[in-house]
């Protein structure tokens, strides 16, 4: 156990008497909170209350579907399960006399029925990265935080349930994710049981509750609240010297453009026609995640995706694009949030 899990431990002790004078316990939950349903489409474990659920209608989720590796406190996978769409995080307690094993194996056949593909499974021993901790303190992610980012979890009030599942370090955990390739569907799953937990949590109960964190993503098409045009494009470029362009989207770590990407494509080929003598450099964003070296590859492969779609379909003579991809390396947000890491993935228009 590290040094600043020992020292949280010691701080609990002294301060638990202290806070559970004058603070209410955050009891385990045995119904679901109210208001909460499953999800369409993904049952629960028999009998699990669920007490978490946020849904946000268009997100993202990129988590690992082999072992961690960590390298100066930042995690990454050789292979990752990503989709985007319709994303809903659930927490639920198990009840009681269940393992993390049972859990597992119980979403495993219930998904592979549906069509799923089980993709990648593991326990602390062999996930790699940080297991031991939820909410990753206050200087490095942890393996949860794949499911549910850090800045995310430690916005919750110490006595909420939530905060009380977390705890300052976890046992019992075990991965695994799935996901439908005919639909797109994707579910990752953690189960943990907390250990040092708020002082509004009876910890001896908690600590010897077992709990599971399920993330599920439905696809769906991004609505597009901008509306994109030539005349607009050509005065971003001449203010900034250049424009990012978030209308053109790719499949999954692929180079392939989606056909909703077609309104971006119709307004980049309408200006080019209509400034003949301007020449422009495509260039290709990614986010911090995966590796540099990924990053390069897929960034400048997408920019001459997007560079031999203008050829093409709309006639633009070769000599008057270049497709580039810098990666990681221009970032316009911070890439520790999932709001982040969408601002930076862009595909960039400079002017020549």
């Amino acid at each position: 156990m590290r040094t600043r899990t020992l020292n949280a431990a010691l701080l609990a002790g002294l301060l638990a008497p202290l806070w559970m004078a004058t603070a209410q316990a955050t009891d385990i939950p045995t119904k679901d909170a109210k208001g909460l349903k499953d999800p369409p489409g993904l049952s629960r474990f028999t009998g699990s209350a669920l007490f978490l659920n946020e849904f946000v209608d268009y997100d993202e989720l990129k988590v690992p579907a082999t072992t961690v590796e960590s390298t100066e406190r930042k995690m990454s996978a050789a292979k990752y399960a990503e989709a985007s769409g319709q994303r809903w995080r659930m927490m639920y307690a198990i009840p009681d006399g269940r393992s993390p094993i049972e859990v597992v194996r119980n979403y495993q056949q219930q998904l592979k029925a549906k069509g799923y593909t089980a993709l990648h499974e593991c326990t602390a021993d062999t996930c790699g990265g940080d297991t031991q901790d939820y909410d990753g303190g206050t200087t490095a992610d942890t393996f949860i935080n794949f499911l549910y980012p850090r800045s995310e979890f430690r916005g919750w009030d110490d006595s909420a349930a939530a905060r009380c599942a977390g705890g300052s370090f976890i046992t019992d955990m075990r991965y695994a994710v799935l996901k439908n390739e005919a639909t797109g569907e994707l579910v990752a799953l953690v189960t943990h049981r907390p250990g040092i937990v708020s002082a509004h949590c009876p910890e001896e109960e908690w600590k010897k509750h077992l709990f599971a964190t399920v993330v599920y993503v439905k696809p769906k098409t991004m609505e597009t609240n901008m509306k994109l045009e030539a005349s607009a494009l050509e005065k971003a470029m001449g203010e900034t010297g250049k424009v990012a362009i978030y209308g053109i989207l790719f499949d999954t770590a692929s180079a392939t453009i989606k056909p909703e990407s077609k309104p971006s494509l119709d307004e980049i080929g309408k200006l080019l026609k209509k400034e003949a003598k301007l020449g422009l450099h495509i260039v290709g964003h990614t986010d911090g995640e995966g590796t540099l070296a990924g990053n390069f590859d897929l960034s400048k492969r997408r920019a001459e995706a997007v560079r031999a779609a203008l050829i093409k379909d709309y006639g633009i003579a070769a000599n008057r694009l270049t497709g580039n991809g810098v990666a990681s390396l221009a970032p316009v947000a911070p890439n520790t949030s999932d709001e982040g890491r969408a601002k930076n993935r862009r595909v960039e228009l400079v002017p020549y």
